[in-house]
């Protein structure tokens, strides 16, 4: 009887497999409607905007932010902001966060654009960073008012994800340590995922998996309209190392559109 047992070659392999890694820490998923989240947020950078135009202090930054900027738009006499606009809005492991682009004007026909990450709670700023900063011909806004957010798919995600872990484990390729990315590319087919290269992130997925590919949880999301994309990401442990992926769900057509390896955003983009 014995004998008729199977044994996974990856356990042969290596027999601590089945134990690696750990699941990380994850966001729930299971929210209420993201349209009255976005009139939220655009009320709280409405807010900002007006609160800006009244004392001119950047006080949604923290002291050394607030100095940073404005030694840098002040270091030329004509330089000025004039306008604080919204990327997109989202939660993480530590929370809902907005990301914001202060405007920057001069005698140029160039923009700058300094962009920050601002957690809130309600009304309240938490905590802010500075993620970089973009040069434009018009200052950047990427969530529209006044325009329906749609069906977010974040609820989905986890079942979606689901998918993917179910259809990785009867592929039987988490027992093959010789697997390539091209041996995703029908997976991925079957999944509907057809931008981007979704087998790469599926392999790299297997790849650094345990035997139940248990060791990734979604770790937050993020959504704009332009594009009208909601990102949802995921962090995956192995071996003391971490992995990022960003499944992308497109509101237009209403469908998982692809899995990436790495965090993809619109943080940084022009457009």
């Amino acid at each position: 009887m014995i004998s008729q047992i199977t044994i996974p070659f990856s356990l042969i392999v290596n027999p601590n497999h089945i134990d690696q890694g750990v699941t990380p820490k994850s966001i729930k998923v299971n929210i209420s409607d993201q349209n009255n989240e976005k009139i939220q947020v655009i009320n709280l950078v409405d807010d900002i905007n007006q609160n800006f135009k009244q004392d001119k202090k950047f006080s949604f930054l923290s002291k050394s932010q607030q100095k940073k900027l404005s030694d840098k738009v002040n270091q030329k006499s004509h330089q000025y902001i004039s306008s604080i606009t919204l990327l997109n809005f989202g939660r993480d492991i530590s929370g809902k966060y907005i990301t914001i682009s202060c405007n920057q004007y001069n005698d140029t026909k160039k923009v700058i654009s300094y962009r920050y990450l601002l957690h809130y709670d309600g009304h309240k700023i938490k905590s802010s960073k500075h993620l970089g900063k973009k040069s434009a011909s018009y200052p950047p806004r990427f969530i529209i008012p006044d325009t329906a957010l749609g069906n977010d798919g974040i609820n989905q995600s986890k079942s979606f994800m689901q998918q993917i872990k179910t259809a990785i484990i009867n592929s039987n390729l988490i027992s093959n340590n010789e697997s390539i990315p091209g041996d995703f590319q029908q997976i991925a087919a079957n999944l509907g995922l057809t931008k981007g290269q979704n087998d790469k992130a599926l392999y790299q997925l297997t790849k650094h998996a345990n035997s139940r590919l248990t060791n990734f949880a979604i770790i937050g999301y993020e959504l704009s309209d332009v594009p009208r994309y909601s990102r949802i990401y995921l962090k995956q442990i192995n071996n003391g190392h971490s992995y990022y992926y960003t499944l992308t769900y497109n509101r237009n057509t209403n469908k998982f559109q692809s899995f990436q390896t790495a965090i993809h955003s619109n943080r940084l983009a022009n457009q």
